[in-house]
């Protein structure tokens, strides 16, 4: 019963044109450098075999010396973004979101996918709330930033939270990996990802999904590399477009970050 549902539900979703890679929209930031955002986001896309549709939420002002400042969207241009890519004859199979720049954009994002053609696609939530140098990224706009992002969130069929966000989402503890796994649970997506990067040690990412928690071990990598958190979610909403499960998605994205953190080293 349960493989004939899943069969007609594949059937229902929408396809590519035969013979090209299957569509990832994309709305995020564009970071001018390429470290990270829409630029990072659209070239791991490529890098499995997908294509992406890039939607900026902001212009933001940012280099090697960090980020600077942003200007965010308007939620009209956000929305005729979306409607003049995802209105044409093909749909995308999966969403990411990355950097939504405040809470009124997030709300109307919400609001735009739960419509149609985008209701039952796929949905990667990276809650980018600060730059890697420190500076905002996303203003709550006098909320919480999980009160903020729960729309969105409950949308979602993963959320790539690294440690300090996961704090930021929740309020809670995730000094341990047990307190980790309860406040990912606190989270209203289905699965949470929940990346250990920030703590001491090996990295241990924790998949966390209502069947249970799965621990994928990683190793420490030398030097430092802008972007891994939109790389890495942007490479598990591709493989989703093509096809994979959730597990084999966010093991082979690590995978991928880990060969981009070696390319960097060297």
């Amino acid at each position: 019963m349960r493989a004939r549902a899943a069969a007609a539900r594949a059937a229902r979703a929408p396809r590519p044109a035969r013979g090209s890679p299957p569509r990832v929209l994309v709305v995020a930031g564009l970071d001018p450098s390429g470290g990270g955002g829409l630029l990072a986001d659209v070239e791991a896309i490529r890098a499995v075999g997908a294509e992406g549709w890039a939607v900026a939420t902001a212009l933001t002002a940012q280099g090697p010396g960090g980020a600077r400042g942003f200007e965010p969207a308007s939620p009209g241009i956000l929305l005729a973004q979306i409607d003049a890519l995802v209105l044409g004859a093909e749909r995308p199979r999966a969403v990411k979101t990355g950097m939504l720049a405040g809470a009124t954009l997030a709300r109307t994002l919400a609001i735009r996918l739960g419509e149609r053609p985008l209701e039952k696609v796929p949905l990667v939530v990276d809650p980018v709330l600060a730059a890697s140098s420190g500076a905002s990224l996303f203003d709550a706009e006098g909320q919480q930033p999980g009160e903020a992002l729960a729309p969105l969130l409950a949308r979602a069929r993963l959320v790539t939270p690294n440690l300090p966000e996961l704090a930021a989402l929740t309020g809670l503890d995730v000094s341990t990996d047990d307190a980790a796994v309860r406040a990912a649970r606190a989270l209203p997506a289905r699965a949470v990802l929940v990346k250990g990067g920030h703590r001491a040690g090996a990295p241990l990412d924790l998949l966390v999904t209502r069947g249970g928690v799965t621990r994928i071990a990683g190793r420490r990598r030398g030097g430092t590399a802008r972007g891994t958190g939109c790389r890495l979610a942007s490479t598990i909403a591709a493989l989703l477009a093509r096809g994979a499960s959730l597990e084999e998605a966010v093991r082979a994205g690590k995978r991928a970050v880990e060969r981009y953190l070696d390319r960097a080293a060297r």
